[in-house]
């Protein structure tokens, strides 16, 4: 369908709402009906998106600038300057200050902050509805106008060196910052807050650089969620009319997973425990299998219910923290196991570990455990839609990732086509294939037994 003049429009013709209809004796009854209103996705003739999902019934309005920029985009030489100018457009602007920024928005009780990961850069806020419009104009600003002041540069390098040396001190930063350097590409693995000596280089010159190559209409997705009107989304248009569109995109990066032989053994001083990180290949985000390998996750790693942290924690009393994650990008996915334990328990931890995954293979999950992760991930996904930035993340995560918007009970109904069998096969597969293992350890810990970890 093609909008007038600057806006091509893709429909969106699938989301339920629930409405007040009043029926012939004058009953007010509730009634689903179809609103092609409620998700909206426009794409702009300059390339940029507009997503948006109302709630009339809440107070507040979440509202995101994303760009599909983060570390990936980045060489050795560079990385983390994604990160970097996160923190300087927060800095101030060609028309507010650092202050004049966060201080509307904060008066009002609104929140205002940002993150970058690895494909993209998202700055966002919340607040009540009655101050959407005034919260648009400065985030605008903000990502649109950008001072790049030298002074400030160079105060903020300092954070963000400070910010480093910080996850450095954290174990379990190190632990997948080492890990992810080594099983993922060059892309994908580099750490998304740069290295001390990447960002000790970076200065006014580069920042800006980098920025007018990146903040580009063709990378920008304008996200809103919660109660706002039409108007709203009118002004956005115009705002968003306003990017330089990039003559021409790279070609997307596609990353991969790589399967390590031997356990990557990180030393660090003053550790009391040892720190357990496995990682096997897992789908990707646009495989047939990835809502199926989503429910095995949180049946396995999430929640104090888990496999894991019942049958390692509560029945053996191993570790403090377990759990499970699965990162899935378009083009490849990884599961992680992490645990921690003192080092005299490594060898007995890695065991009840291949214990329970060979369980899991050889027998399959149960009808019940199925049931269990299915109806947690469903109730996870229900709950998240009583908050506006919730909804507002989902759907940026769709959009990037697969370019549709997506309503809630779409999600939950394909959640709910997954098969027992067919799950368990796809569990089977993926647990079978080789495992990498990455441990970070005290200075002196000597391994004594064979650390390669897998289940065949």
């Amino acid at each position: 369908m093609t909008a007038p003049e600057n806006l091509q429009e893709i429909p969106e013709d699938q989301t339920k709402t629930e409405d007040i209809v009043k029926t012939k004796d004058g009953l007010l009854i509730m009634q689903r009906i179809l609103k092609t209103t409620d998700i909206t996705l426009k794409k702009l003739n300059n390339g940029a998106m507009i997503v948006g999902e109302k709630k009339r019934e809440t107070r507040t309005v979440s509202l995101a600038f994303a760009f599909k920029v983060g570390s990936i985009n980045e060489n050795e030489k560079n990385n983390g300057i994604s990160h970097f100018i996160e923190h300087a457009l927060f800095k101030g602007t060609n028309n507010r200050s650092s202050y004049d920024i966060k201080e509307p928005i904060e008066r009002v009780g609104g929140t205002l902050n940002a993150y970058t990961g690895r494909i993209s850069t998202v700055y966002f806020a919340q607040v009540p509805y009655t101050h959407a419009q005034n919260t648009i104009e400065i985030l605008y600003d903000m990502v649109r106008n950008p001072s790049f002041s030298e002074h400030e540069i160079s105060t903020e390098k300092k954070v963000i060196l400070e910010e480093i040396a910080e996850s450095y001190d954290d174990p379990v930063d190190l632990i997948y910052n080492k890990t992810l350097l080594k099983i993922w590409d060059k892309h994908y693995g580099k750490p998304v807050l740069g290295t001390t000596e990447s960002v000790s280089t970076l200065n006014h010159i580069s920042l800006s650089n980098y920025y007018n190559a990146h903040y580009t209409s063709n990378r920008l997705i304008f996200a809103v969620a919660g109660n706002y009107n039409n108007d709203f989304l009118e002004k956005a248009e115009a705002l968003l009319q306003s990017f330089p569109q990039a003559r021409e995109l790279p070609a997307p990066i596609a990353g991969s997973m790589k399967t390590i032989k031997e356990p990557i053994v990180e030393r660090k001083k003053d550790l009391k425990q040892v720190h357990l990180l496995l990682s096997i290949k897992a789908p990707s985000r646009k495989d047939k299998d990835f809502e199926a390998f989503k429910i095995f996750n949180v049946l396995l790693g999430s929640g104090m219910s888990s496999i894991l942290f019942h049958n390692i924690r509560e029945k053996h009393g191993m570790v403090y923290s377990i759990g499970s994650e699965y990162i899935a990008y378009e083009n490849f996915g990884t599961l992680f196991i992490y645990a921690s334990t003192t080092p005299n328990n490594l060898q007995k931890l890695m065991d009840l570990l291949k214990i329970e995954l060979k369980r899991i293979v050889n027998a399959g999950i149960t009808n019940e455990e199925f049931r269990y992760g299915k109806e947690r991930l469903k109730g996870k996904l229900m709950m998240a839609t009583e908050g506006t930035l919730p909804i507002l993340s989902r759907q940026l995560d769709s959009v990037m990732t697969l370019g549709v918007a997506e309503s809630t009970d779409d999600h939950i109904a394909r959640i709910d086509k997954q098969d027992f069998v067919n799950t368990n096969e796809v569990i089977r597969n993926y647990l079978t294939s080789h495992w990498n293992t990455s441990l970070l350890v005290p200075e002196t810990f000597e391994l004594s037994f064979d650390a390669n970890f897998n289940i065949y």
